[in-house]
This record gives structure tokens, sequence and C-alpha cells, in this order.
């Protein structure tokens, strides 16, 4: 990169800025989508005692929240109950699989962003 001035190299600077943004949000956005089938697949994995209905998966979600913050939510009202558990049955965890992958792929992909 050759800048001449400080006036170009403000400009420059902006403009990389602008870019990284934009790469970045975009990663993030396919993170997210790619999350909710994720988190589909880690939910049909886990509920093993033959009650799938689909509603679940129906549920489950991305949303962006904020610049460059996405989240996957699942809506349905008894998500909790499945990821935790209860008193009467074990938990069945789908959330906190899916987490665990998207944060190493996220930062996997902010990393190549990154190094180039």
């Amino acid at each position: 990169m050759k800048v001449d001035g400080v006036n170009n190299l403000l400009t420059k600077l902006k403009t990389m800025h602008d870019d990284i943004d934009e790469d970045v949000g975009f990663i993030l956005k396919n993170n997210a989508n790619e999350g909710v089938e994720l988190a589909i697949k880690n939910a049909q994995r886990a509920f093993i005692k033959g009650y799938w209905t689909g509603n679940l998966a129906r549920m489950i979600k991305a949303k962006k929240i904020a610049p460059m913050h996405y989240e996957v939510i699942s809506n349905a009202h008894y998500s909790g109950y499945l990821e935790y558990g209860t008193r009467y049955m074990n938990k069945e965890p789908f959330i906190f699989p899916t987490y665990l992958s998207l944060k190493k792929q996220v930062h996997e992909d902010l990393e190549r962003l990154i190094n180039g």
C-alpha cells in the first residue's frame, strides 16, 4: 500500500475501517445463520426419547441485536427445561454445544480475515 500525504493516509485508514466493519458483519451474520442450522441438528441429536415434533426447530432463530452483534436463540417457552433439565428429566443441551462450535468457528473466521 502506497500512500502520499497525511490526508490520503487518513482517507485510506477510514476506508479500511469501513471495509473491516462490513467484512466482520458479513462473517458474523453467516455464522449466526449457520448456528441456527447447527442448533437444530444438535436438538435432533439430543432428543432421543421420540418426542421430536419440529416445533423447537421452527422456534430457533438468528437475531441481529446491534451492529456486529448477533445471537442464536430459541423462542420456545420450554427451551430452558430442555437445556438445563428439571428434577423430573435430565438435561438435553442443544444451545450450549452450538455456542461452543460457533465460538471456535467465529474465532477462526476472524483470524483468517485479519491474517489474510
